[in-house]
């Protein structure tokens, strides 16, 4: 079994390697990005190359540890490395957002499933696999990280006293959307958000306001009603720039990428949203180079729904990490 076993090992090892590239193209892929803007310190890349040298090394390590490995055991992991390769190829046949969401995450659990068998099988004295008590382990260390994302998020602190001041400036403030209520009008979040956008540029924070949001059909987008708004409270039209067909913050931060920040050749831009939304919005910014502060709005929020918010934007922050989608 000694060959057998090495040579599935090997093959582990150089699918994760691949099951790396791949991962690492998709993300790049969804941000219409190019490899070559690859850097080794955003997040998302540094988990998971971490994750999938993590799956290398421990293949190599019981590809050089004594003992009696079972064939069925070593045959799963194989199984288990190749779902996760097909998941992934699978994603990139489909369109639909829904479907790669699901098929990201049966990738993401079954190599972090691999990677769990592979370490506690390297330090294991009898090399058998337990698959409910590791898959047990998989869970509560995922739950760790999805917590310790949580309190990033649940934590961040925006920019605010750094332009208190009126000294700091950046090019343009970008008010991301929110809902609309019937007869277009803002919805109490969406006001709050208008509200901070004209507090920034009446204090001169900003010389022009960048509105994002799309809308459903026959009513007005997001973006409008904010232009609508600002305008009765006396900011220049012409200061207001209306994005008006994104459905989503990674959209409207694309749309900014492209249509302002790199063809007016800007500094720094200044973010504006509630708290819990601050951190994907860094992220984001982050991963495609865009320098960025960010001001949360006074929206008075419950504590349950602070977390409630919170819980879903940790898990948002998690899929543009590893995939680069949101």
């Amino acid at each position: 079994m000694t060959k057998g076993k090495n040579l599935i090992l090997v093959i582990i090892m150089v699918s994760a390697v691949f099951s790396g590239y791949l991962l690492t193209y998709i993300r790049y892929n969804n941000q219409n990005l190019l490899m070559e803007n690859f850097r080794i310190v955003h997040t998302g890349n540094l988990i998971s190359v971490v994750f999938f040298s993590l799956i290398a090394l421990f293949s190599l390590v019981n590809i050089f540890s004594d003992g009696k490995y079972s064939t069925s055991g070593m045959i799963s992991l194989l199984v288990v490395s190749a779902g996760g390769i097909v998941s992934i190829a699978l994603s990139m046949l489909i369109s639909g957002k829904d479907t790669k969401v699901i098929l990201y995450m049966i990738f993401f659990v079954l190599n972090g499933y691999l990677l769990v068998m592979l370490a506690v099988l390297a330090f294991s004295r009898s090399k058998k696999i337990h698959y409910f008590s590791n898959f047990g382990l998989f869970l509560l260390l995922a739950f760790a990280g999805f917590l310790i994302i949580m309190y990033m998020s649940y934590n961040f602190t925006d920019d605010s006293k750094s332009y208190s001041g009126g000294n700091k400036k950046a090019d343009a403030g970008v008010i991301l959307g929110a809902a609309v209520w019937g007869g277009n009008r803002p919805s109490p979040v969406l006001r709050e958000r208008i509200n901070k956008g004209f507090e920034i540029y009446e204090k001169k924070y900003v010389p022009k306001l960048i509105l994002t949001g799309g809308g459903s059909p026959n009513e007005m987008t997001e973006a409008e009603v904010q232009r609508n708004e600002l305008i009765k409270y006396g900011v220049e039209p012409k200061n207001l720039m209306v994005e008006d067909k994104s459905n989503s913050t990674f959209e409207q931060i694309q749309f900014i990428r492209d249509k302002y920040y790199k063809r007016f050749n800007y500094s720094r831009i200044l973010i504006i949203s509630d708290n819990f939304h601050l951190f994907r919005s860094l992220q984001i910014c982050l991963f495609n180079n865009m320098k960025a502060d960010f001001i949360a709005t006074d929206t008075p929020l419950s504590a349950e729904t602070v977390i409630n918010y919170s819980i879903k934007e940790s898990f948002a922050v998690f899929i543009f990490w590893f995939f680069g989608i949101g």
